[in-house]
């Protein structure tokens, strides 16, 4: 039971030292939408930027997912730490293009067909494209929003890309999984 407790605590701790500041930059950037962005609507500048952020966004959770994280689950074969790698990753998927997916919808409507009704930022909005960005990142696509525009097309093959990316590190990570407690 000790080698249990002493493995999720250099697990957790490899995890936090790995994953932590991919996690605090994806955080912080999608609250910094929330200050910034909705003062400069409508600016063509501010669509590039959020496609460049989003490209630099995916790289560090492909990095943090392939090359860091693959080392930790080398020294830890739990379930419990696998699920918990996942649900991470996943989620900062996840939260990562809602804010883009946010953002760019702020800079302008046009980017997606929907019928949102909320015309103001709120958190309310922003729980919207993280139900859209978990739609798209498990492809099941139900149809109430759509990318319109090249900007928000972009981000949704992105995000399906790293859809792609999880499910082979899983698939490929799955015989390194130890039941047993």
């Amino acid at each position: 039971m000790s080698n249990k407790k002493e493995a999720d605590k250099k697990f957790y701790g490899q995890l936090l030292a790995k994953a932590g500041w991919t996690s605090a930059t994806i955080l912080i950037l999608a609250f910094l939408y929330f200050l910034f962005l909705p003062k400069a609507l409508d600016n063509e500048a501010w669509k590039w930027a959020i496609i460049i952020i989003a490209v630099i966004k995916a790289f560090l959770i492909v990095r943090i997912t392939f090359k860091q994280l693959s080392k930790i689950l080398g020294d830890s074969h739990y379930l419990e730490h696998v699920l918990s790698l996942f649900a991470l990753i996943v989620s900062l998927i996840i939260i990562s293009f809602a804010s883009d997916y946010y953002a760019l919808y702020l800079n302008e409507a046009a980017n997606f067909k929907t019928n949102l009704v909320i015309t103001e930022p709120s958190i309310f909005l922003f729980f919207e494209f993280i139900y859209y960005s978990l739609i798209s990142f498990s492809t099941v696509g139900y149809g109430d929003f759509v990318p319109l525009s090249l900007s928000a097309k972009f981000l949704v093959i992105l995000e399906t890309v790293l859809y792609f990316f999880v499910l082979v590190f899983g698939t490929a990570n799955i015989n390194r999984i130890n039941i047993k407690d």
